[in-house]
């Protein structure tokens, strides 16, 4: 069971705000997507890893670090994960919680149907995914 009103946030986030809330509905079914709770300085997800699933930030904030170099802080109402999700690639940043956090963790081929359902949101996702991507760039040697 999810604690979060996670409906109100998606239906206000800039990127689900275009979902129907049957979309909304299933994006939040058990099948689909999981709640997690993390600690202060939880490694959430590990460059390298093979996971491909999308987190949403309900609450606290995580830090995105990229070769050992912090590249992000992102907070309550981002999301982050979209980069392995999208290109089916090893994770390419680990995330740590600053703090306390709850995230919505959203399996990578519901969040990939969305995208097939919806091309604003993924025009506006793989922009996301573009720009990340060439910042943790420059943070490379």
């Amino acid at each position: 069971m999810k604690s979060l009103h996670w409906q109100d946030l998606l239906r206000r986030h800039p990127i689900f705000s275009s979902c129907t809330e049957a979309e909304l509905s299933h994006l939040l079914t058990d099948e689909a997507s999981h709640e997690r709770t993390c600690g202060q300085d939880t490694l959430v997800i590990r460059s390298g890893d093979l996971s491909d699933s999308v987190f949403v930030i309900g609450a606290g904030s995580v830090q995105v670090t990229v070769l050992g170099t912090v590249v992000a802080i992102l907070k309550e109402g981002e999301f982050f994960g979209e980069i392995a999700a999208l290109e089916r690639k090893p994770r390419s940043a680990s995330v740590t919680a600053r703090e306390r956090c709850t995230l919505l963790e959203v399996q990578g081929e519901e969040f990939r149907k969305l995208l097939e359902a919806h091309p604003d949101i993924a025009a506006t996702v793989r922009a996301q995914a573009s720009a990340r991507l060439n910042q943790s760039g420059k943070q490379q040697p």
